[in-house]
């Protein structure tokens, strides 16, 4: 079979089997969405989910809250089911066709992912005998949103007589419900109210009104048949029936083509005129013009987003229906987005969570920007609505994005695993900056993302609070449901540091821009305030175990017992359908990938070892309950060389929809773990990474596979991946030539380069990054901090503060000074004042203290020598300057050139830049871009040498390539990471 179909043969008669197809053969394409349910029909008491779906279109429902407690939500937005425009009978003399009776001799059902349709075909012998062959080809174009099309052909085998073809257009539709699932709606009801019903020129139109949000539906009908037909038509309620009766003579066909048009009034006000001017085109072009038009459509979508398997033909066509469906559910305006089944049925009443941003968004950011932007637009449509629900939760700025929507108000009725999920801010600005990073999109970060980045901030300044030094965020709810409203949800935290960061970063690129003062003055953002969003930025708080050497979830999950996994009976899962939350709250078991997720989004976050063992350490006590978990797992098995554990993990993912895993793929597709299908083969096996400092790849092959190919979008250019058993080919395949680092090694390729597959068992961190590149980048200069990387001083600081503290009677330990590393002196007494719990000094006291502390610590620099120089940097140092290498310091230290002095290198560099010519801390780049400045050097021909996060981080923002040392070797955005300083030598490129 073809990678680009996915087709089922034998009819099943039974109810789960019809159901799943109603999902699994649905057609969508962003706007609209139709379910494959039988046109027919099905006998009566047999469970169906029958619906039409436009993205975006809602009604409210209420919803009562036992206790009213202020800010609890009591009215939610549901996707309503439009109308019935599938439905076609047939009738053969006085017998009616159905599946149901009569004898199936035949039966396929196909998805054509090339051409964009889907084919439901089938031979039918009736009880008396009457054999008909019946074909069904559908279609939701993408490109005519509105357009919706049946081709219904019916052939005679052994039947001569009289035919009837009756088509229905029915706007007396409901909702499913079922009380027992909490994915679905619990009750039923129908939402329209008739508003309008005409007949005009063949079309008829059915203009419907949600009852309570008042917005307008309409799907209009028109048909075409092959042959001369009678016709007789009937109109009942709300509802259009129209019969064509034909006669037929075996070998004869008669074929109807029911083109709908769905529109509605949250786009543009007169949903019935936009629905007539859409029918009157799709008639006059025809249905052969809008199949070729979906083919062009589609043959540029694969083109720029196809991912290839070659050697496992079943998982090549699962994950290829999975992007297909990601397609087909992708809003395409600013008035929707993605829901968590996309419009394949009614799981989640098609809200919106933030499975958008986490894990289908990345699919199009790398391979459809203009998507990607589009969806953004939708938060940025909707941030009005997230800044009311701030104020309701209590916050006097900031934004708070709803966990469930549709446009934009809450919809999550139960707060402890629904509106406390924060992280849904950060999950937007995590989605915002990728777009960023992978388009450069200025003008986007100037319209819409820096509103976003600034408001979400704002958010974690009012939730949060500095406390003993560090910034927390209590009551919140992490990924992980079963575990809710915690303190210092690790991958909260996390996510909120990020979104803190490119606050600052967005403000910084828009100022240089020049296009920062309209956001600035519309909001009221100041440089005060974001220098507030940098120092949470720097001090927020990620939980760590030094026992286990892990970073725990929150900060009491350590000290809850243990979840018996292995004792749990296999019926009881998911756990959610059996356990009452305080006792899932109670013990530590997860729904889904929690901090393990955060490491795979935030790896520079953790050394290597921590999240190592964190892996470890989740792995033994998550359910995967959740669709969303076993595809994170995957990508960071990938990442820690767990061949293996990453095949699996991967394969539940891919396969989970077309072979019902979870057995609820009947309500609906699970978009969002079709998105992490795509992230485990693009950044698990593939490796990929976009980041500030550029783009990265790590690629290895699974033992299964022959090969795998995927193409990619990076700054305009069109990328393409190429992984075999031979090696690994990137080629341009449009756009400027682009810089990739690979394997650590930095490639410019403007067409096509090749190299070798590296195992991660090959080499550890720092040799992948050095040792074994073939060849090495020469750089003009090379910029090193002072403290821990030339020399070290943390000794005589320490003495220094301890000296003040003594004299201010608080209390000062090497755990306090821990938490002044990377800090400014002003900040740093301030948190010695805060855990010795003195705050009656005024802003003049802490000056002078200030500088007393720098006067001591300058009077114990006097015992410094040249004996705190160690031989290897002096020799380093020397190596380097022989290679005709210029050496500069870079340091926030206003002491740098008296340390330099003592040690013995007094004039020694040929340039310093320090503390006394900045007016900004790392990391910001200032420090750096001034020491190039002074050695006369080109910032993209600089090698910075840093031992704190912070110095890589301002390297980077740079536009320098960065060598990280003792704490910053393990720093992902570092291109290199040193275990001795003499590796340097090597980098730089000495034989």
């Amino acid at each position: 079979m073809s990678k680009w179909i996915y087709q089922t043969n034998g009819f099943s008669p039974d109810e789960e089997s019809c159901v799943l197809h109603e999902t699994v053969f649905h057609n969508g394409n962003g706007y609209i969405g139709v379910r494959s349910n039988f046109e027919e029909g099905y006998p009566e008491g047999l469970k169906t989910i029958r619906g039409s779906y436009i993205n975006g279109f809602y009604d409210f429902m209420k919803m009562p809250q036992a206790e009213k407690l202020y800010g609890f939500v009591e009215e939610k937005q549901t996707m309503v089911n439009v109308a019935d425009t599938q439905t076609i009978r047939l009738k053969l003399g006085s017998e009616e066709f159905s599946l149901f009776e009569g004898t199936v001799l035949r039966f396929c059902r196909r998805l054509d992912m090339e051409k964009g349709v889907t084919e439901r075909s089938m031979v039918w012998r009736s009880p008396e005998g009457k054999e008909v062959e019946i074909t069904s080809r559908r279609m939701a174009s993408f490109a005519k949103l509105p357009l919706f099309t049946i081709e219904y052909q019916v052939k005679s085998i052994n039947y001569s007589g009289q035919a009837e073809i009756i088509s229905v257009h029915n706007g007396e539709v409901s909702n499913y419900c079922n009380p027992d699932d909490p994915r679905v709606a619990g009750e039923s009801i129908s939402h329209l109210c008739p508003v309008r019903a005409v007949v005009e020129g063949g079309v008829s139109c059915l203009v419907t009104s949600a009852a309570v949000s008042g917005l307008l539906a309409c799907s209009a009908v028109c048909h075409q048949l092959s042959v001369p037909a009678e016709e007789t038509k009937e109109t009942a309620g709300h509802q259009i029936t129209r019969t064509f009766h034909v006669q037929m003579k075996p070998g004869e066909s008669v074929t109807l083509t029911k083109y709908t048009v769905f529109t509605d009034s949250v786009r543009r006000q007169d949903a019935f005129a936009w629905a007539m001017e859409e029918m009157k085109e799709a008639l006059d072009m025809g249905l052969e013009y809008w199949y070729q038009r979906q083919q062009e459509y589609l043959a540029e979508f694969w083109r720029r987003s196809d991912l290839d398997i070659d050697g496992d033909e079943e998982t090549a066509v699962a994950v290829r229906y999975n992007l297909y469906q990601l397609l087909q559910s992708a809003g395409r305006d600013e008035f929707c987005n993605i829901a968590a089944k996309g419009l394949s049925g009614e799981g989640y009443e098609g809200h919106y969570f933030w499975d958008t941003e986490m894990y289908m968004q990345p699919f199009f950011t790398l391979t459809n920007p203009e998507i990607s932007r589009k969806l953004l637009s939708f938060r940025y449509r909707t941030l009005e609505e997230a800044r009311k629900n701030a104020r309701i939760a209590g916050h006097k700025k900031g934004a708070l994005y709803p966990w469930r929507t549709i446009m934009g108000k809450e919809c999550s009725g139960y707060f402890p695993s629904g509106t406390a999920a924060y992280h849904i801010n950060g999950d937007i600005a995590y989605a915002v900056a990728a777009y960023y990073l992978v388009t450069e999109d200025r003008k986007f970060l100037a319209d819409m993302g820096a509103e976003i980045l600034f408001e979400t901030a704002r958010l974690w300044m009012d939730a949060g609070n500095f406390h003993e030094g560090r910034f927390e965020i209590h009551e919140v709810t992490g990924p992980d449901e079963y575990t809710c409203l915690v303190d210092n949800n690790y991958y909260t935290n996390a996510c909120a540091k990020y979104n803190l960061h490119w606050a600052v970063r967005s403000w910084e690129i828009l100022e240089k821009a020049g296009t920062l003062g309209p956001v600035a003055e519309k909001i009221g953002v100041t440089e005060e305030e974001v220098d507030l969003f940098r120092k949470a930025e720097r001090t927020m708080y990620l939980p760590y175990d030094e026992k286990l050497g892990i970073n725990p979830q929150d900060d009491t999950f350590l000290s809850k017992k243990v979840w018996d996994l292995n004792s749990t009976p296999k019926e009881n899962f998911p756990l959610l359908l059996h356990y009452h939350p305080l006792y899932l709250y109670r013990h530590q078991v997860c729904k889904q990938a929690d901090t393990v997720l955060a490491h795979v989004l935030f790896e520079d976050m953790q050394s290597r070892e921590t999240m190592e063992k964190s892996f470890d350490y989740y792995e033994k006590i998550t359910t995967h309950d959740s669709s969303l978990s076993t595809c994170i797992f995957s990508i960071m098995a990938s990442r820690l060389g767990r061949k293996e554990k990453a095949y699996s993990y991967f394969g539940d993912s891919a396969k989970l929809d077309l072979f019902n895993t979870h057995h609820n793929t009947g309500d609906g597709i699970h978009t969002a773990n079709m998105g992490g299908v795509y992230m485990a083969v693009v950044y698990g096996f593939g490796g990929l990474r976009v980041k500030e400092q550029g783009l990265f790849l790590a690629p290895y092959l699974p033992e299964k596979w022959n090969s795998y190919r995927f193409t990619f979008v990076y700054l305009g250019s069109l990328i393409s991946v190429e992984v075999n058993r031979n090696g690994c080919r990137l080629t341009l395949l449009e756009g400027r030539p682009q810089t990739v680092t690979v394997y650590g090694k930095r490639y410019s390729f403007p067409d096509s380069v090749e190299f070798p597959i590296m195992d991660k068992e090959e080499c550890g961190e720092s040799d992948q990054r050095i040792s074994r590149m073939k060849s090495t980048p020469r750089y003009d200069a090379v910029i090193f901090d002072l403290d821990g990387v030339i020399c070290h001083t943390d000794a005589y600081h320490y003495k220094a503060w301890k000296a003040l503290a003594d004299r201010l009677g608080v209390p000062f330990d090497q755990q306090i000074n821990n938490l002044l590393r990377g800090v400014s002196r002003e900040e740093s007494l301030e948190i010695i004042l805060r855990h010795g719990g003195l705050t009656t000094l005024t802003e003049e006291e802490k000056r002078r203290a200030c500088a007393e502390k720098n006067e001591i610590y300058k009077g114990l620099l006097d015992e410094m020598s040249p004996a705190d120089l160690s031989a290897e940097v002096k020799d380093t140092l020397d190596g380097l300057r022989a290679m005709g290498i210029k050496l500069a310091i870079g340091s926030s230290s206003k002491n740098a050139k008296k340390i330099l002095e003592r040690i013995g290198l007094g004039g020694y560099f040929d340039a310093v830049s320090d503390g006394t010519n900045i007016t900004r801390s790392k990391p910001d780049p200032e420090v750096f871009l001034l020491a190039a400045q002074y050695a006369a050097a080109d910032p993209e021909h600089c090698l910075v040498v840093e031992d704190a996060r912070a110095g890589i981080e301002a390297a980077c923002r740079a536009g320098m390539d960065s060598a990280g040392i003792g704490d910053a070797a393990s720093c992902g955005e570092a291109c290199y990471g040193m275990e001795t300083f003499s590796q340097l030598l090597i980098i730089c490129g000495k034989p």
